[in-house]
């Protein structure tokens, strides 16, 4: 039997996220119940068709912040909103307190203690409360987190992790608008002008050396973050988000050094920006051990894999305790690709 055809599920968040993890929940067999977005032109509109599936669910896009989530009977509310603790707060506290397992798509999301300890405090006490679980998930399940974990199994000593990463804007980003809240399309002083080198939607980057030092059990001591434009000395056209001029900024590089009270430390040097031609996103862990090692993973269907990795982890978070856990809690993702 398919076990998930008693799971019901909401969508937070109908944007292109949402969408996704929803077409791919309908295929494996979940319930759908109800979906929320902001207010806007989605709301009244039946699920299936924002999705793109070209026919009705029956499921209407509700206003999320005209919803009495005490009246929704779901497993769990998938959270694809903003990269933000702070922002998306308020719809933690509904759907918590709903009794609902919660598992967002947003970068602060996956080891929130390295970006908000008072939130994470909150969100922790209110999951308990209620019996039920909060994490964050997504690509960097696989790609960032578990990846860099697991490229530590064969050390016997350890000295050092660097992480190298290249995430592509053309992907990633639904718009330039976008793109430009890591600084594409901007010049080199609107960049700093607008405040782009203390971005909070880059500074949820430095969690992740944070979080690997933290699964691979070392105490963290002290980070150090910057943020700074990238750009290139000739001219870039993008299919999607058009052109940029030589010295335009091409998105942004966020730079962290993680130190530990055990003296390992763990850098990391992300780029988010448009691509080069012939570029292919990646990540990387360079293990400086016993023995030294490194793992490359190029990164395709990026989008897709967003949306799968998040759902993959559906069922370890209804599965596991109350509170805040981390996916390094859960052990490594494991595929939906099984067969009834």
């Amino acid at each position: 039997m398919n076990g998930n055809r008693n799971k019901k599920i909401i969508i937070y968040g109908t944007g292109q996220y949402g969408c996704r993890i929803a077409t791919i929940a309908l295929s494996k067999g979940y319930d759908i119940i109800g979906a929320y977005n902001r207010a806007g032109i989605k709301v009244g509109q039946d699920l299936g068709r924002v999705a793109g599936l070209n026919y009705d669910l029956g499921v209407i896009i509700q206003d999320c912040d005209k919803v009495d989530y005490s009246a929704v009977k779901a497993d769990i509310a998938v959270v694809a909103m903003t990269n933000v603790l702070a922002q998306n707060l308020p719809a933690y506290r509904q759907l918590l307190s709903a009794g609902m397992n919660v598992i967002c798509h947003g970068s602060e999301s996956y080891f929130p203690q390295g970006s908000n300890s008072t939130i994470v405090s909150e969100i922790d006490a209110l999951a308990k409360q209620h019996g039920v679980t909060f994490t964050g998930a997504g690509i960097w399940d696989m790609s960032r987190i578990w990846s860099g974990i697991l490229a530590t199994a064969p050390c016997t000593t350890l000295h050092s992790l660097t992480h190298c990463s290249l995430t592509n804007l053309s992907i990633q980003a639904e718009s330039l608008a976008q793109a430009m809240q890591v600084g594409a399309g901007l010049s080199i002083d609107e960049f700093y002008a607008k405040g782009l080198d203390k971005s909070p939607i880059a500074g949820s980057y430095k969690t992740v050396p944070q979080h690997v030092l933290h699964a691979l059990g070392f105490s963290i001591s002290n980070t150090t973050f910057s943020v700074e434009p990238l750009s290139l000395n000739y001219t870039i056209h993008d299919e999607k988000l058009g052109v940029f001029p030589a010295g335009i900024c091409l998105g942004s590089r966020a730079k962290v050094l993680v130190s530990t009270d055990e003296g390992v430390t763990a850098s990391a040097d992300i780029d988010v920006r448009i691509c080069k031609p012939n570029e292919v996103e990646y990540m990387s862990w360079e293990i400086d051990g016993t023995p030294s090692n490194k793992v490359i993973m190029e990164r395709r269907e990026t989008d897709f894999a967003t949306a799968s990795c998040l759902f993959n982890r559906i069922n370890d978070v209804v599965a596991a305790r109350p509170g805040v856990v981390l996916l390094s809690e859960l052990g490594p993702m494991k595929g939906s690709f099984h067969y009834d």
